[in-house]
């Protein structure tokens, strides 16, 4: 972790401690003082300096408003998908994307994958992205046709899709402990996880590992998060679904995994299911930003599209 102003000894007792920036940030002098054995005034200045670097200090409505309006998106590629979310994937987010199996979830963070590297239209941030693979599901072949379909140059847009394939949750951690560097180096703008929950059902299985779990995936949500912030780049990460006896969602028999806990990190969550052919229906189904609503959009050999032949989005 690097904090600008701050002595390399408290960073060491930071490291020691394993609070992330977003617990410094959220903690009272008080419990850093009792946590990291520093003074007051250390312990006030590392808050500071934390807030600061999370952009969580107070500033009145009008500056939060303008700072809204200088983050970036990421276009989907279908203006109908984007209109639901105010203009595709936001910067300084982490956006959750559930659905099963043949949904299109990872069909979307290809095609993110593609769209944050492009200028051509609003919308696009020129920046490279970095996908963080649990389920050995990235597909470089997908993208080439989806790149070849749109006349980019498949070089280009391969050299910017960096890959770390995670085969545990420690290695996932691992990982992400890792990016900050990167992400300043290869100008990164997009950070997915595909899938997010895929290691963390299979390792913490029973109600005795719960408790244990739900800890894992909030710490691991609050450094996504707190490096979406920080570095002004959207986080996406796809999660399975699981068995609803309630039907309480959309009245389906469904429901993203993960339990309650995860459900109130993501700053936009969405819903993706199949429908007819090549039609996919996503969901806005929780945004503080956006009220809850639906698009149809379509899963073709060019990628995402708003009709099921269109292959004319980047002319």
């Amino acid at each position: 972790m690097e904090l600008k102003g701050i002595d390399k000894g408290i960073l060491q007792k930071v490291e020691e401690s394993e609070l992330t920036l977003e617990n410094i940030a959220v903690s009272t002098a008080v419990e850093l003082i009792d946590k990291m054995e520093i003074s007051e005034k250390d312990a006030k200045k590392l808050i500071t300096t934390a807030q600061n670097e999370l952009g969580i200090q107070p500033v009145t409505a009008l500056e939060f408003l303008e700072s809204e309006r200088k983050r970036g998106k990421i276009t989907t590629s279908s203006t109908e998908f984007d209109g639901i979310l105010g203009g595709g994937i936001w910067t300084q987010e982490l956006t959750e994307v559930a659905g099963g199996f043949g949904s299109g979830k990872t069909q979307l963070c290809f095609q993110l994958c593609i769209n944050v590297q492009l200028t051509i239209y609003e919308g696009r941030l020129e920046g490279s992205a970095f996908f963080i693979d649990t389920e050995r599901a990235f597909s470089p072949k997908r993208i080439i046709e989806m790149a070849t379909h749109r006349g980019l140059d498949v070089e280009d847009i391969l050299e910017n899709i960096y890959i770390g394939s995670a085969v545990n949750t420690h290695h996932l951690f691992s990982i992400v402990d890792t990016l900050a560097d990167i992400i300043q180096e290869k100008n990164v703008k997009l950070l997915i996880v595909d899938s997010f929950a895929s290691h963390f059902r299979s390792e913490y299985i029973g109600k005795k590992r719960l408790v244990e779990r739900q800890q894992k995936i909030m710490q691991i949500a609050e450094e996504l998060i707190a490096l979406a912030v920080k570095y002004d780049l959207a986080v996406v990460v796809t999660n399975q679904i699981i068995a609803n006896v309630e039907e309480f969602l959309f009245g389906s028999p469904e429901e993203p995994a993960l339990g309650f806990a995860w459900a109130h990190r993501p700053q936009q969550r969405i819903f993706v299911r199949k429908s007819r052919g090549s039609s996919r229906i996503a969901r806005l189904f929780d945004s503080s930003r956006m009220p809850e609503r639906e698009a149809l959009f379509y899963v073709t050999e060019s990628g995402l599209t708003d009709a099921p032949f269109s292959s004319d989005f980047y002319s």
